[in-house]
C-alpha cells in the first residue's frame, strides 16, 4: 500500500496503490466529519483496498477527534463488523437506518423519477452547457449511481438532447421540464437538487469554475474543470 493522506482541498481521504488511487469523500465543519462515498477503481478489486481504506480514514478521525456521521454504506459495513470502530458514531447516527427514497417530477407533473440512498457527489456546475441548459449562471446538481436512479411515472413522456456522449439530458415532452441528466462514462446520474423533494442539498464543491459567470465566496473547493477521479485535471481556483 502507497501513501494514506488527507486531502482537504479535494474534500476526500485518499490511499495510492501502484498509482491507482481510492478514495473516500467527506464533508467537514469545525466539529464534525460526514463520510460520504467510498470509490475503489476496479483495477484494485479483490485486493482487500476497500477495507484498508476504510480503517485507515476511521483511524484519521479519530485523530482529529471530531464527530463522526456516516452516509456511505461501505463505511457504515465496516463499522458494523469492526466493533472498536463503533465508538466513533454519534448516538444519532448509531441506530440502523432506512433508506432514503427522493421522488422528483417535470414541470407538469407527468414524469416522475425516483432516487435512493445518498448521491456520491453533490454541488454546484458552472459549465457553459449547464448555463444555457437552465438558463442561470449555476447548476445545483447530485451526481447519484445510475443504478439508485428510476423513473417511475411518465417514462414514455420523456425526452433525450445529447450534445456529446458524455451527458445525456432528459426531459418532459409535455412541458419541457427538466428531470436529469446521465453521465454513461462515469455510471452517474445528475437529478437536479431542487426538483428532489425532501431532499437537503449538502454541496461539496464547484466543478467547471473557470467558465463562472459569478463568484461564490462559500469556502467549498473549486475545481477550474472537474476532480481528477471524474476525467478532470483536479486543478483549483480561488474563490
Amino acid at each position: 500500500m502507497g501513501e494514506f493522506r488527507d486531502n482537504a482541498a479535494a474534500s476526500r481521504f485518499e490511499q495510492d496503490v501502484d498509482g491507482i488511487t481510492a478514495f473516500v469523500t467527506y464533508r467537514k465543519s469545525p466539529a464534525a466529519i460526514t463520510l460520504v462515498h467510498t470509490e475503489v477503481p476496479p483495477e484494485l478489486g479483490g485486493r482487500g483496498v476497500g477495507s484498508k481504506l476504510g480503517r485507515a480514514t476511521l483511524d484519521a478521525v479519530r485523530v482529529q477527534g471530531r464527530k463522526l456521521s456516516v452516509e456511505c454504506d461501505f463505511i457504515r459495513g465496516l463499522i458494523r463488523k469492526t466493533p472498536e470502530y463503533k465508538d466513533l458514531l454519534a448516538p444519532e447516527d448509531a441506530a440502523p437506518r432506512t433508506t432514503a427514497a427522493y421522488k422528483a417530477s417535470c414541470f407538469c407533473g407527468a414524469v416522475e423519477v425516483e432516487a435512493i440512498g445518498q448521491p456520491v457527489f453533490a454541488g454546484y456546475c458552472h459549465c457553459r452547457d449547464c448555463q444555457a441548459w437552465s438558463a442561470a449562471p449555476i447548476n445545483a446538481f447530485s451526481l447519484w449511481k445510475s443504478d439508485d436512479v428510476r423513473v417511475v411515472k411518465g417514462e414514455a413522456e420523456i425526452g433525450t438532447f445529447n450534445k456529446t456522449e458524455h451527458s445525456y439530458r432528459k426531459f418532459c415532452r409535455r412541458c419541457g421540464g427538466h428531470l436529469m441528466t446521465e453521465h454513461p462514462r462515469m455510471r452517474l446520474t445528475d437529478v437536479y437538487a431542487n426538483l428532489l423533494q425532501g431532499f437537503v442539498h449538502q454541496p461539496t464543491l464547484h466543478v467547471n469554475y473557470a467558465s463562472k459567470m459569478i463568484s461564490v465566496r462559500d469556502g467549498l473547493p473549486k475545481f477550474a474543470d472537474l476532480p481528477a477521479d471524474l476525467g478532470g485535471s483536479g486543478e483549483t481556483l480561488p474563490d
